[in-house]
Order: structure tokens, then C-alpha cells, then sequence
């Protein structure tokens, strides 16, 4: 042990070391390697696979050579094509010149936080939020200003809090919208709201649409494109959810000219370039895979269904419908007597069942269960979980 270094260091001491998605992860993967079974709705990943298009256009570009460095942005061919999705699909009118592509969404995060902030600065997190998102702005030395949303407005953000937490200070704001773990999407009439916020305080915003395509209700706007917001909104999205594109680890986010170099300079020293290959096989699955998006996402709007039944059937949960993303965060009910962290551990060890606890996302007294399964699967997991539950 070196005793000059100290870990945490500083800029870790802030973040919790254990009871994420992974850990449950890992938990629930020993115990199935001791023979039971476990069903695993804990982690967020599309069970689909990536669109054929995608791979063929990316078997193609090795086989044609593109298995160096491209240009360190991203393939323009991607960094175009982009372009057109999101004046076409967003309404944001952004160059090629200024879309990073990153190593997934979290590479365009970390780059965002890291070119942004200094010590010092506060980033208002509206929660629940991905887990990332605080641990991010504490790794800056940045501090993140949780705001709660609360379950009887739906998990919606309010704008007049959001208001009463600006600072002098406070330098960006995260919105994730359709949200992880919580399913709210914001509404046009919130979001001008918040747009309007933003633009009184002199605020950067960092909007994460990596669900943007998982709408059950309402329309995804997205804050860039509302006026006065292209100058101050970073827009980050990915082929991972959307595509079920994960393990490819392309992503991208959507700047103002004046962020541009900045961003490049940091993400190549973060990360250098993403996968060249690999940003074929996303610029193919944006021009041809729509085919493939469209039935997912109807797939998922049944998952949810069936999984909203079975919640209503049980007294330990309170529920609220989520209209986007792939998850459901129902709040604890005071009648099961037990924390969110020893319900889903007695899920998991009683009906098999892997689910993650609501502080994971900064929101104790919730729980999140990720339907990214078959029907068949899902209806299984319940079935346990609905078995056990009746126990307590």
C-alpha cells in the first residue's frame, strides 16, 4: 500500500461505492450460479437485437478497411446524416460541425461535464435520475443540487422548484426526458417553462434523449429547439436504446459553436474516437433500421401493459403509468413495512426476481423493475413475484 495515496480520492469520496444497478447485478448473477433462478429486471438494456442493416453495414467497413482512426469528431457520413435526424426528428438545427460522436451516451456526458464545469459550480439533477448523473458533476468537483419529483405529479419536474433552487452558482441543469428510472415524459407546456428558466438565469442544459423514441403518451420535444435554447443546450443521444445498439458504444451530443472545440479537445483526451466501424453501422441503422424501431417499441408498449397489471395486483406497491422509457418505479407502500432496499432483497431472495432499489437513483421508497424481457419471461418473473409478495 502506498501510504502518499489515498482512496477515494477527493473527487470519489462523494460517490457511493455500492447498491447500484451492477451490484445487484453481480449479487443476483452468484446466486444464479449457484443454481436458482433468477429472473433479472434490473438492468436497462434492449433484449432485441441490433438491426441486421446495422451489422451488415459495419461487417461491410471492415472488410473495406475502416478499422483505423477516423476523424477524431466522428465519420462525417454519421456527423451528416445526424444532422438531418435531428432538424427532421428534434427541430434542432445544429451543423455536422458540431456533433461529437462519443464512446456511447455516457462518453458524451462525462465530456459535457468535464469541458463545462469548475470546482465549485452547481448542477441542478432533477430526481429520480441515472446514477451517473450526480456522480459525474462530483467527480468535476462540481456539487449536484437534487430537486425531487415528486410521485403525486407524476415524476414531473415543477418548474417553480426548479426556479427556488437556482443559485449564483448554479451553472447547468440535467434533464433526462422520456426518464430513467421513472418513465415521466415533460410536457411542451414544462419543458417552456423550464426553457424559459434556463434562459433568465443564464444556464447551460444538458438534455439526455436517449429514450426519445419510447413514447407510450404525449410527444418528445425536445428544449433545444425552443427559441433562445440552441445556444445553451447540449443534446445527447445514442444508438445504444433506441437501436438496442449497446455493446456498439456509439453515442453523440449536439452543440452551440462555442462549446464545440472545447467538447472535441476533452473527449480526445478522454477517449480519443469511438469504434470506426462501429459509426457505419449506426449511420445505416439511422438511414434503414426504422422498420426495426417501430415494432420494438410496440413490443414494449405491450411489456409495460403486462407489467402495470400485475403491480396493480399488488398492495406492497404504489404505481404511476410511465409514458416513456422501458421502466416502471413504483413507490413502497407504508404497508409493506420494509425499506426499498429489504423489499428487493427480499424479492430477490424469496421469488427470485432482480430489481433495484430506489436510492439507487436517489429516491429512496421506490423500487425500479426494467421490463426488458420477452412477455413470456415477464409474466414469469411476476407470477413469482406476485407469490412471494403475498407472504409478507
Amino acid at each position: 500500500m502506498i501510504k502518499k495515496v489515498k482512496l477515494p480520492n477527493e473527487k470519489l469520496s462523494g460517490i457511493k461505492m455500492g447498491g447500484g444497478i451492477r451490484d445487484v447485478l453481480d449479487l443476483a448473477t452468484k446466486i444464479e450460479k449457484s443454481g436458482r433462478t433468477i429472473y433479472h429486471l434490473e438492468i436497462g438494456r434492449p433484449d432485441f437485437d441490433s438491426p441486421q442493416t446495422a451489422k451488415d453495414a459495419a461487417i461491410k467497413a471492415i472488410q473495406d478497411g475502416f478499422v483505423h482512426y477516423a476523424d477524431m469528431r466522428g465519420v462525417e457520413e454519421l456527423r451528416v446524416t445526424l444532422s438531418k435526424k435531428l432538424a427532421r426528428d428534434n427541430k434542432i438545427d445544429v451543423s455536422p460541425a458540431d456533433i461529437l460522436i462519443t464512446v456511447g451516451a455516457a462518453a458524451a456526458l462525462s465530456t459535457a461535464a468535464i469541458t463545462i464545469l469548475n470546482r465549485g459550480d452547481e448542477v441542478i439533477v432533477p430526481v429520480p435520475c441515472f446514477l451517473s448523473y450526480p456522480a459525474l458533476c462530483e467527480m468535476t468537483g462540481a456539487k449536484a443540487v437534487k430537486l425531487p419529483c415528486r410521485f403525486e405529479n407524476g415524476f414531473l419536474l415543477d418548474p417553480d422548484d426548479l426556479e427556488a433552487a437556482v443559485t449564483d452558482k448554479t451553472r447547468m441543469l440535467i434533464l433526462n426526458s422520456p426518464n430513467n428510472p421513472s418513465g415521466a415524459v415533460l410536457r411542451k407546456d414544462v419543458i417552456e417553462r423550464i426553457a424559459e428558466i434556463a434562459i433568465k438565469h443564464d444556464l447551460i442544459v444538458v438534455s439526455d434523449e436517449c429514450y426519445e423514441r419510447f413514447l407510450y403518451a404525449g410527444e418528445h420535444i425536445s428544449i433545444g429547439s425552443l427559441p433562445g435554447m440552441g445556444e445553451r443546450t447540449i443534446t445527447v443521444g445514442a444508438a445504444s436504446k433506441t437501436y438496442s445498439m449497446t455493446g456498439w458504444r456509439v453515442g453523440y451530443m449536439a452543440m452551440p459553436d462555442w462549446v464545440t472545440p472545447h467538447a472535441n479537445r476533452t473527449h480526445l483526451f478522454l477517449n480519443t474516437s469511438p469504434t470506426t466501424f462501429a459509426q457505419y453501422g449506426y449511420e445505416n441503422a439511422l438511414r434503414n433500421a426504422e422498420p426495426d424501431v417501430v415494432r420494438m417499441i410496440k413490443e414494449y408498449r405491450e411489456r409495460r401493459d403486462l407489467v402495470i397489471g400485475y403491480l396493480r395486483d399488488m398492495p406492497q406497491f404504489d404505481i404511476v403509468v410511465p409514458d416513456g422509457a422501458f421502466y416502471v418505479f413504483p413507490r413502497v407502500a407504508a404497508g409493506a413495512q420494509k425499506t426499498d432496499v429489504e423489499l428487493c432483497s427480499y424479492i430477490m431472495e424469496e421469488a427470485g426476481v432482480a430489481i433495484v432499489p430506489g436510492e439507487a437513483f436517489e429516491t429512496p421508497g421506490f423500487v425500479r423493475i426494467a421490463y426488458c424481457k420477452q412477455k413470456d419471461y415477464l409474466t414469469s418473473a411476476m407470477e413469482c413475484m406476485k407469490k412471494a409478495l403475498k407472504k409478507l
